[in-house]
């Protein structure tokens, strides 16, 4: 089912069900139509309506439909389309929802994949700025600001996480938290696949390129890429001051190893003198004494622990022990 939102200054907000009406909405003066539809409520034959209703170019409605898409956006004659994907957080992961927008001269068709939150949001947001449509780039602004706030707050929620995180190492380097770090840097990694691409997008609108109908003020455009700059910048942080937490807690558990390893090579080396002289008294020839009395076995004894103990005060002292 498609749902389109007209607006005007006479009419204000209204909803209409009915696909057939809106080409009759679309050119009347004064009209601009916002209409959407989850590709996954629609079939075959629904799409080819809504393509041929609005004039769409295939290949647009193709990447509208397979919702696999990069962000990006593409003049196509009379109308531009771009993509551009909502995040949500499953499982301790981000996951994208695709949101496809068909901007024309007097509409804006937005084709999601269950990506409702931040639609209504946008609209919410529209409704409240009570402004008379003359361009459907106010409702592109918009939905652009709707989504790079939302990329916001999921970036702040990792900084503040990555921030918990080196508290927790700087005061207890063995404390296990590799498994929130590797996660942490996915999400940031999948956040970062979807915020550069944007700053692209946001210079396509700002650039001198031909558009298909008039962008409107390009400094509303301007503030959205500033914002995407800025959190470009703090996803490189948090990516970096994740990686560098990880190798503290690399580099202490390579440090406790090794504590083990000169402790291990310490004993071996304090049982393994023993060992030898035990070794050595046991072979079948003469030694002190000669006379192979039982002063012999106590003079081996004695020999072993001084031994045995000289090691122990040498890597005591050596801070092996």
């Amino acid at each position: 089912m498609l749902m389109a939102v007209c607006h005007s200054s006479k009419t204000g907000w209204t909803r209409v069900e009915d696909l057939d009406s809106l080409s009759d909405l679309r050119v009347q003066a004064g009209n601009v139509l916002w209409a959407e539809a989850d590709v996954s409520t629609l079939t075959e034959k629904d799409v080819t309506m809504i393509a041929g209703e609005f004039g769409l170019h295939p290949l647009a409605v193709e990447d509208a439909v397979h919702t696999r898409q990069r962000p990006k956006i593409e003049p196509y004659g009379d109308h531009l389309f771009a993509v551009f994907h909502q995040v949500d957080e499953e499982a301790n992961q981000f996951e994208a929802r695709q949101i496809a927008c068909f901007i024309g001269d007097r509409y804006l068709l937005v084709l999601h994949e269950n990506a409702d939150r931040l639609l209504e949001i946008a609209k919410k947001r529209f409704r409240e700025q009570g402004q008379v449509l003359e361009s459907p780039a106010l409702l592109l602004h918009t939905m652009l600001d709707t989504v790079v706030d939302d990329y916001q707050l999921k970036a702040d929620t990792l900084e503040d996480q990555v921030e918990e995180l080196e508290e927790i190492v700087l005061e207890t380097p063995t404390a296990p938290v590799q498994r929130q770090l590797y996660s942490l840097k996915q999400r940031v990694s999948r956040l970062r696949r979807y915020v550069l691409p944007a700053t692209r997008l946001l210079e396509w609108m700002m650039g001198p390129a031909d558009k298909p109908f008039p962008i409107g003020d390009t400094k509303l455009f301007r503030d959205i890429h500033d914002h995407l700059l800025r959190m470009a910048d703090q996803i490189r942080n948090i990516d970096e001051l994740d990686q560098a937490v990880l190798d503290l807690v690399r580099n202490e558990h390579a440090q406790s190893l090794n504590e083990i390893q000169k402790r291990l090579a310490a004993w071996a080396a304090i049982f393994g003198v023993g060992t030898l002289i035990a070794g050595v008294y046991g072979m079948n020839f003469e030694l002190v004494p000669k006379d192979q009395t039982l002063v012999g076995f106590w003079f081996a004894v004695a020999l072993m622990a001084l031994a045995s103990i000289g090691l122990y005060i040498y890597f005591k002292r050596r801070d092996w022990l």
